[in-house]
């Protein structure tokens, strides 16, 4: 076996164990005639840690490094995104806004908040597409997104430098169109909600609808079953600069709701 065989045998055999425990680390070690090498796995994750080489054609060397370029990129961008969002996650928020007609189905996702400076001026919706059939298992909305920017930005209504940050999501669905305030930010929100259905289809969370600071609503583009309730309190704060968001996991052939209830955190 060469060693650009090897390397391959290894980096199949890695990729098969990235279903292991976050917190165990696995290691593969391959020797060959001509190389031996060293893999470090986790979950999402492929780092070589070190690479000898004997012997290797031009040719060989050349297509090695090529994938090996490529697997560093996809780690670097999967790792930049989850660095912008576990800091923005620590964000320092004065309060948050529930309503009272979300759903007790699932459980509560992680919060995620807007990068310091940044308010959301937009949000987009995860819909699952309406079907009518008896046996049909509609789920209504399965996921909000925020959409921040910063406030020299907002009060110019120019929306085209943003950070997107959501709480967990439903698997359903499809994301809506961005809508965005005309001036300023969102600070107070209203769900759409279908109650209990008995043997029925449950939907839960069905839509929403934003106030902005400049006195403008906006109406997500969610289903129409279900009712809705009560206006939350307005923020105490400059605006809305956070979400989390209640998700129901998969019930496999159970009546499947996904989104919930959500809460929005305000920031000064």
């Amino acid at each position: 076996m060469n060693c650009i065989n090897a390397y391959e045998e290894v980096l199949i055999g890695s990729i098969k164990k990235q279903t292991g425990s976050a917190d165990r680390p696995q290691t593969t070690q391959k020797e060959t005639n001509n190389c031996c090498l060293w893999v470090f796995t986790k979950p999402n994750r492929i780092n070589f840690i070190s690479i000898f080489i004997d012997q290797a054609s031009a040719a060989a060397m050349h297509h090695f490094l090529s994938v090996l370029l490529v697997i560093n990129g996809l780690h670097v961008s999967v790792q930049t995104a989850g660095r912008r969002s576990a800091r923005s996650v620590n964000r320092h928020y004065r309060s948050w806004l529930t309503v009272s007609n979300g759903m007790n189905w699932g459980s509560w996702g992680f919060k995620d908040m807007c990068p310091s400076g940044m308010y959301a001026a937009g949000f987009s919706l995860k819909v699952d597409e309406p079907s009518y059939g008896f046996w049909d298992d509609n789920k209504g909305l399965t996921g909000i997104r925020l959409h921040c920017i910063r406030p020299s930005r907002a009060s110019l209504g120019l929306y085209e430098d943003y950070a997107s940050v959501q709480s967990e999501v439903g698997g359903w669905g499809q994301w809506t169109e961005i809508k965005w305030c005309p001036c300023c930010f969102l600070t107070a929100f209203q769900l759409r909600v279908e109650s209990f259905q008995g043997i029925g289809d449950d939907t839960a969370v069905n839509n929403i609808r934003f106030k902005c600071s400049g006195g403008s609503l906006l109406h997500g583009d969610g289903t129409s079953w279900g009712e809705w309730g009560r206006w939350g309190p307005t923020c105490q704060g400059k605006a809305i600069c956070g979400i989390k968001t209640r998700i129901e996991e998969p019930q496999g052939s159970g009546d499947n709701t996904a989104l919930n209830d959500v809460r929005m955190y305000c920031c000064d």
